[in-house]
């Protein structure tokens, strides 16, 4: 292994304080208070992501043009006054959740709560501009699918979770067309209420911040929405190796793993401490043999990427066609090595000060610590989950690490997908 810097080792990790403050309506507010800088950061989060469409794209597509018009205030009215307050508003959506993101001066709080009231309560969907959104997303989506890294991801998540899962469809250009002005509010009032929502605040947040809101998220008419009970179409997994050709570029674009679990499952300390030894830092096995060591490739790593209801690990890399059949080799034995082959105690001890380490930098400053409260709160964890989770790792032994490589990284549970030129000859 290359030479790496020495990682102060953590002694204690523990949670970030935070308080919680509920709306008269019942809208939670969780709040890390800081004296400096004056600036606020807010973000309101609602159970409205993919997860929760009656149909394809509608939850990015009501995110997205939330801001652009409401019942009082056109979407010019609105950027004027965010940008004359010197603020920064930003909507979007994922596969669980759909938020919007203020950054302010505390001083103009005040100012721009009503505006952000307005968009999450009054927005309109102007039919102009849906159709400006539907030419962006679809000349937009036209360059993605020219990559060949988009490609391979598509087809990957596709696989492992099934072309009709929430988790596993593919955007289209027909989806965007069939967005339309009635679907867009349906999904905005359905989703987009008090039953559904949860205000995270990091900042000089005082009682009369607090009042302002109140005033006016606080007042909002309390309506439920069953969407909780919504079940969610079983994963329809598909392993082996897949092949899809792109005549346009001349390297290939690989995706191997799996489908997992999210991070409720037991054995998540374990698979997260097993990807990081494989591809999950700048000094892993797959990055110091196939990048520093062969020069294959300018990046390789591996990911475990957990959403709510579910989760999974991929190994991602792009090389030239001449090194396919080589990079291939290298990644089934790295694999193979973690299966068959006690880990060092000095990679142990390395891996485990760089994952404490890293978290330690999750909480250093608190624009980053309201990101680990927000996965204890949209995840339905305890405050005490990432403290035990760093305590799970630290007690990890070589054992316990190739279990977790038989059982997770078998080969014949994968899905490979590549995606390149000339890559079936």
């Amino acid at each position: 292994m290359g030479e790496i810097p020495a990682i102060n080792k953590v002694k204690k990790f523990s949670t970030p304080d935070y308080e919680i403050n509920y709306l008269d309506n019942g809208i939670p507010c969780y709040i890390l208070k800081i004296d400096d800088p004056d600036i606020i950061k807010m973000e309101i989060i609602y159970d409205a992501g993919r997860i929760y469409e009656k149909y394809r794209a509608l939850a990015k597509s009501t995110a997205s043009l939330l801001k652009e018009g409401t019942s009082n205030m056109s979407s010019s009215k609105i950027a004027e006054t965010i940008d004359y307050y010197g603020a920064s508003i930003s909507t979007g959506a994922n596969m669980d959740t759909s938020v919007i993101q203020l950054y302010a001066l505390g001083k103009y709080f005040d100012n721009l709560i009503p505006v952000i009231h307005e968009i999450v309560t009054e927005a309109v969907f102007p039919e102009d501009e849906i159709e400006k959104f539907k030419r962006r997303n679809i000349d937009s989506l036209k360059i993605e699918l020219s990559k060949n890294e988009v490609l391979a991801y598509r087809h990957f998540t596709e696989k492992i979770f099934g072309k009709d899962h929430p988790y596993g469809y593919n955007t289209t250009k027909e989806d965007y067309l069939n967005i339309s002005r009635e679907k867009l509010l349906d999904h905005f009032h359905s989703f987009f209420i008090p039953d559904n929502m949860k205000i995270f605040l990091t900042g000089k947040i005082d009682k009369e911040k607090l009042d302002i809101l109140n005033k006016t998220f606080g007042l909002i008419p309390v309506n439920t929405n069953d969407h909780k009970n919504k079940i969610i179409p079983v994963a329809n997994s598909q392993t082996g190796k897949f092949k899809y050709e792109n005549k346009r570029i001349h390297q290939t674009s690989i995706r191997i793993g799996k489908r997992l679990f999210n991070r409720t499952h037991p054995d998540y300390p374990g698979m997260y401490f097993l990807n990081t030894i494989l591809g999950g830092y700048f000094g892993s096995r797959l990055s110091e043999n196939i990048r520093e060591d062969k020069g294959y490739t300018y990046g390789i790593y591996s990911t475990i990427d957990m959403m709510l209801k579910d989760g999974y690990f991929m190994i991602s890399t792009d090389v030239g066609n001449e090194y396919l059949d080589n990079t291939l080799k290298e990644i089934y034995k790295e694999i193979d090595l973690l299966r068959t082959t006690p880990v060092s105690e000095e990679e142990m001890q390395l891996v485990k000060n760089y994952i404490k380490g890293n978290f330690l930098s999750m909480v250093n400053g608190p624009l980053h610590s309201i990101n680990l409260i927000k996965t204890i709160q949209l995840s339905g964890l305890n405050n005490n989950f990432f403290p035990d989770f760093l305590r799970e790792i630290d007690n990890i032994d070589t054992k316990q690490v190739m279990n977790f490589a038989k059982k997770y990284l078998d080969p014949d549970s994968f899905t490979e997908v590549l995606v390149g030129h000339n890559i079936n000859a």
